[in-house]
């Protein structure tokens, strides 16, 4: 998609896009490396509830909010569901799923992705195989524990076809789902206007399916609130229509269009139709600040005051041969930046679990079983402050880490072509360690046989260094002693590429404290 010179530019590919099949989280410490079946092992026998809100969570270096404070907040924090990438496609043990099988395998379904080196680089984290026949809906539940945790108190349901809202389709599915776990767990109606080619009948179908579920997110006058994504496919008047046609049939709607790049224009206008006006998001760094605040100034300034802003971790799309340039951290923490700043009236995490865009914050897991929980993490950090408007106080130490397992000019004699840049930026080759400490201290970074160091003070400390082959060995220092080791971290190969010849440009990560390296069970 090319950048637009004078507007956000969501960094998303063209929408139409390629997918072909459709207990509670615990978070533990481990203290060894552990090779990824031996990893899983773990995820498989841990069993218990969610971790009380007030307990200790080592993977956060502050206080973790509890449930309450995280469900009865004003401030709303969506994450994007893209329902095709659940926790399980199948309810197979993870060795023999779909993921593993298909998605993740250069070969599935038939060599579709071959020239690609396959499908996705990424899945969720895993979960083990239920006899209960409502598995996928416990899965859903899991998924929205996970999110609370990190101060998510809602999901923004991609609605990509009608039969989604129909009974025993995945929306109606997460909202019972949403509804089990807690009814203050809110769903927006989030229909996706490219994967519906603009049919605004669809969303009438839609909304009529579901309109009645207490789950879905209302307006604070109670209105339901509809945001479609990439509502510019539809002209205002259209909108206009559909929105009287649903209010003279009873139901009351708040519009809250979602734009793939909001762009003053659409602000002009949209605005006297809706409640308020978001953008999607873009990975590139500095860009996710500055178009975060140019977007909240153009919303306010507008007959439609209320500004979702939406946010993104990194992007990569393996099938499309395309990357962003998300700097290791910085995109996602600028990110963040532009919404405290801009007081963000919504948040909208973009996503939770496109897993072919990369885009996802939900733990997650390669083919080979290295973890990927840092950004998902770094979210309960951020949300808080959102949440509350003040900085959160650090409480303990905990490092964490965001590095490719190979450099953007590895080789990948797998695959058919070139992956470029989805716009100008300069690829980084870089390991950073995020380091959230309470006191001063020094981080030690090996990697490619060289040491680095680096005395910071406390606080929130970035520290990156070039990237080299080998495992790298991330420490802190203080005293004398070491405070905090991280192990068990992905591998770094040379220039030469993964062994299987696949690219793999994603920003695999992770975390550790004093109490050992983070792990997220799935039971």
């Amino acid at each position: 998609m090319q950048r637009q010179s004078e507007v956000f530019q969501p960094g998303r590919p063209s929408p139409a896009r390629s997918v072909m099949k459709p207990s509670s989280p615990i978070i533990r410490m481990r203290k060894k490396k552990m090779h990824a079946f031996a990893s899983f092992l773990l995820i498989l026998l841990l069993n218990g509830p969610i971790f009380a809100a007030t307990s200790t969570d080592p993977c956060l270096p502050i206080d973790p909010p509890s449930a309450d404070a995280v469900l009865n907040s004003p401030k709303k924090v969506f994450a994007h569901y893209f329902y095709p990438f659940p926790i399980s496609i199948d309810n197979l043990v993870w060795t023999k799923d779909y993921y593993t099988v298909n998605y993740l395998n250069p070969h599935g379904e038939n060599n579709k992705f071959l020239g690609q080196g396959g499908f996705l680089r990424a899945r969720p984290l895993p979960s083990a195989p239920m006899a209960a026949s409502n598995w996928q809906s416990l899965n859903m539940q899991k998924e929205i524990r996970l999110a609370i945790a990190r101060g998510i108190n809602g999901f923004a349901f991609n609605v990509m076809s009608t039969g989604e809202a129909a009974a025993g389709g995945k929306l109606q599915m997460m909202l019972q789902a949403a509804q089990a776990v807690d009814p203050r767990f809110k769903i927006l109606l989030m229909p996706d206007m490219s994967a519906l080619a603009g049919n605004t009948s669809a969303v009438t179908t839609i909304v009529k399916a579901v309109y009645a579920h207490p789950s879905l997110y209302h307006h604070t006058d109670g209105r339901l609130v509809l945001s479609p994504f990439s509502s510019e496919r539809v002209s205002p008047s259209a909108w206009s229509s559909t929105l009287n046609g649903l209010k003279a049939q009873g139901i009351n709607i708040a519009f809250l269009p979602t734009f793939g790049s909001l762009a003053q224009t659409y602000v002009d206008q949209y605005a006297s139709i809706s409640v308020g006006l978001g953008n999607w998001a873009n990975p590139g760094t500095p860009d996710q600040l500055s178009w975060t605040l140019l977007g909240a100034s153009r919303v306010r300034s507008s007959r439609a005051p209320i500004f979702l802003a939406g946010i993104t971790p990194q992007g990569y799309r393996p099938k499309d041969f395309i990357y962003d340039e998300a700097y290791n951290s910085l995109a996602y923490r600028n990110a963040w930046a532009g919404v405290i700043q801009s007081k963000a009236d919504i948040v909208h995490i973009a996503t939770w679990s496109d897993f072919t865009e990369s885009t996802h914050i939900a733990p997650a897991m390669s083919a080979t079983g290295d973890s990927g929980t840092g950004f998902y993490n770094l979210t309960g950090y951020y949300s808080t402050w959102y949440r509350t408007g003040v900085q959160p106080a650090i409480t303990h130490d905990v490092l964490y880490y965001f590095y490719r397992k190979e450099s953007t000019q590895a080789a990948a004699p797998a695959q058919s072509q070139t992956t470029r840049l989805s716009y100008p930026q300069t690829p980084q080759d870089k390991v950073e360690v995020l380091a959230f400490l309470k006191a001063p201290g020094t981080i030690f970074v090996q990697t490619g046989g060289t040491t680095y160091t680096k005395t910071v003070s406390a606080g929130v400390q970035s520290f990156t260094v070039p990237l080299g082959a080998g495992t790298p060995d991330i420490k802190l220092m203080r005293a004398g002693a070491w405070a905090v080791t991280v192990t068990g971290n992905p591998k770094i190969y040379s220039n030469s590429g993964l062994p299987t010849g696949v690219l793999d440009l994603t920003y695999w990560s992770g975390s550790a404290s004093a109490a050992g390296v983070c792990t997220i069970a799935m039971q």
